[in-house]
């Protein structure tokens, strides 16, 4: 039996015979000439069923029936401005809900007759999860989803703390110097949060058999590994595609950010997309010709040499904010097909490139997601840049 009842998070206010509810800035507004519209919105208490609604809106407005209010909670509900009151959230004892009160504040704004803000918390919490790579942007993603709420976090990396690293990687300071980095993130990992589950895993990815043994048990993986350059995507793309693992990929390109994210059955792969650009881009296929041949010699690559916090700050929200929407299946990811970019001297976020899945691909052709992710095939709808 469904209890419906008005968000606290979107306030409303009574003015010119109307009723406007403000959200982020933006108003909608409900005419209400004769004073019945907020009195429905007084009855949507969550104590109250449909039925039990009509009845008390009924005594007052007689002329109102039960199909009427059936409407207009639904017209309330697509405007998600009610919620139901059936999830109470009985699993998230009282210092679950201090901890997490402002991101149900937050997801309460996105709620749904259907899906409560608990749900979206609840789906966090539950997610299996990795960061691969815990340096500039790694460290400030995984602190990032310890303080949201994930509590299963594997971290993999192969480095130790150096004194270079201080002007982005924030997990780390100077009496940390010559220690692994992932012993150390763990640490300050769990510092955040005591239930946290943090798996360790020092190791230098080298194949995608690598990556497929770290990945295998993970529903969602952020990965700023950038060794070796050019040969990583391809190792990451085949085993988290050999996973059905979601893969967010990012990283700083001197004045750029710019991340990506592979769906395995879903979106095309890594190898969809190169196969596109060397049909499509002569110029581009030279270029990773040539980058292909520097990463085969070990030699290094221009922008290695500069990584500015401010950037790398942006990086990783952009990871976090697209793991949040794929694990709580809060509203669709953004750059799912697709990569999205800024610059410091720009920073508006813009499609820079996108490929289609080939259904022939050797990698991803008969590729399957894992049953947390199978929402991703239907219909998102249109998407924003």
């Amino acid at each position: 039996m469904t209890h419906p009842v008005l968000k606290t998070s979107i306030p409303y206010f009574i003015a010119d015979g109307s009723v406007h509810f403000r959200l982020g800035g933006e108003l909608t507004s409900l005419e209400d000439a004769d004073g019945r519209v907020s009195r429905l919105l007084s009855l949507l208490d969550g104590t109250r069923t449909v039925e039990e609604v009509h009845r008390d809106l009924h005594a007052v407005h007689p002329d109102v029936t039960a199909d009427d209010v059936r409407d207009a909670i639904g017209e309330l509900d697509a405007l998600r401005l009610i919620q139901s009151a059936d999830d109470a959230g009985a699993d998230f004892d009282r210092p679950a809900r201090e901890r997490w009160s402002n991101n149900l504040g937050f997801f309460e704004t996105y709620a749904s007759m259907s899906a409560s803000k608990y749900e979206f918390q609840r789906r966090i919490r539950d997610a299996r999860v990795a960061v691969l790579g815990v340096g500039g942007i790694g460290s400030h993603a995984l602190i990032d989803l310890v303080a949201i709420g994930f509590e299963d976090i594997r971290i993999v990396d192969f480095d130790r703390i150096e004194l270079s690293n201080f002007n982005r990687q924030i997990l780390y300071g100077e009496p940390y110097v010559g220690r692994v980095k992932v012993e150390v993130a763990a640490e300050r990992a769990r510092a955040l949060n005591s239930a946290v589950r943090i798996d360790p895993v020092q190791r230098k990815l080298m194949s995608g058999d690598d990556v497929y043994e770290v990945v295998r048990d993970r529903d969602i993986v952020i990965s700023v590994v950038d060794r070796p350059k050019v040969h990583i995507a391809h190792w990451l793309n085949e085993g988290c595609v050999r996973a059905g693992t979601a893969l967010i990929m990012g990283g700083v390109d001197t004045q750029r950010a710019l991340h990506y994210t592979i769906v395995p059955g879903v979106s095309g792969c890594v190898e969809c997309w190169y196969d596109q650009v060397r049909s499509n881009d002569p110029t581009s296929l030279a270029v990773m010709d040539v980058l292909d041949e520097i990463d085969r010699e070990g030699g290094t690559f221009g922008e290695d040499t500069a990584a500015f916090n401010g950037l790398v700050l942006f990086g990783a929200g952009f990871l976090v904010a697209e793991m949040v929407r794929i694990a709580s299946r809060v509203c669709p990811p953004l750059s799912v097909g697709r990569m999205l970019e800024m610059t410091f001297h720009d920073p508006r976020l813009r499609e820079a490139e996108t490929w289609k899945r080939d259904p022939r691909c050797a990698t991803c052709g008969d590729a399957r997601p894992k049953p947390s992710l199978e929402w991703l095939a239907g219909d998102l709808g249109p998407l924003p840049l």
